[in-house]
């Protein structure tokens, strides 16, 4: 009896995680910054490949290689496919580099990944998983695009409004994710650490780290622009892929492998970050 409010609780926290998130990630964005990175076509369009294709068929292809149950597979797919994490702007100011750049491209994945989603979840999902990738792509343009459009539209009218409304907004995003995984570990932290010996943590370490190597192979001549592509192609998308993975799929472990990704991703990418800085 007590699972059935539970899983209302963090499907609930999800949402509002998700919508919270982008929304924030919206007002702190300018037109400005997006303009500058379209107008970077060749590292525009290598950071795209990057973080659209290579990584997530580097984490398809592993996911083949090492066996695994398929629920952890699932978990990975997902979150190797959702690019553009909202606090890669973050990580570039800590490690000092081009803070501008890492804000448009943040927003350009997260605008082409209405498209990019869907398109991967069709093709990339183990073999006998059955999932709906019209359903997905509506649930990306709610709970991603309609927001962080919103938070650019807001900005672009009135940026002394959009600078009030950043600060709480982002803490309840900051606070949602805490409540969120703290409520997943609760339910899932005998699972999470029957993680290890799967080859999962094995799968997040080296998908982690060689989009890391991959970014900063992409990122162009400039340093600062090499530090960004690399932090923000390893720190995956949390956000839309949790929520996706509690609107297409029952089985909480695909949750629990989607939380430990991205703590490893944090947590590699932040150290990176400070050892640049």
């Amino acid at each position: 009896m007590e699972t059935v409010p539970i899983g209302a609780a963090i499907d609930s926290l999800t949402i509002f995680f998700v919508l919270t998130t982008m929304l924030s990630m919206g007002l702190e964005l300018t037109l400005e910054e997006i303009r500058a990175s379209l107008e970077q076509r060749r590292l525009l369009a290598r950071a795209l490949v990057a973080n659209l294709v290579l990584v997530p068929l580097l984490a398809f292809g592993l996911v083949l290689a090492v066996p695994m149950r398929t629920e952890y597979a699932i978990g990975l797919v997902l979150i190797a496919i959702a690019p553009g994490a909202p606090f890669g702007p973050k990580l570039a100011e800590l490690s000092r580099s081009d803070i501008a750049f890492a804000s448009g491209l943040m927003a350009v994945l997260g605008i082409v990944s209405v498209v990019s989603i869907p398109l991967s979840v069709s093709v990339l999902m183990p073999a006998g998983v059955a999932v709906d990738p019209i359903a997905i792509a509506e649930l990306v343009v709610v709970a991603q695009l309609v927001p962080l459009l919103l938070g650019l539209g807001i900005n672009a009218r009135s940026a002394g409004l959009a600078t009030r409304l950043y600060p709480p907004v982002q803490r309840l995003s900051t606070v949602s994710l805490i409540l969120l995984i703290a409520l997943l570990v609760a339910v899932n932290g005998e699972e999470l650490l029957g993680l290890v010996g799967t080859g999962t943590l094995f799968v997040s370490v080296v998908v982690v780290g060689s989009s890391l190597l991959l970014g900063y192979a992409f990122g162009g001549p400039a340093r600062t622009t090499r530090e960004v592509l690399a932090t923000t192609t390893a720190a995956r998308n949390a956000a839309i892929a949790l929520l996706i993975a509690t609107a297409s799929f029952s089985n909480p472990s695909v949750l629990t492998i989607i939380v430990a990704f991205s703590l490893i991703s944090l947590v590699m990418s932040v150290l990176l970050a400070g050892e640049w800085r």
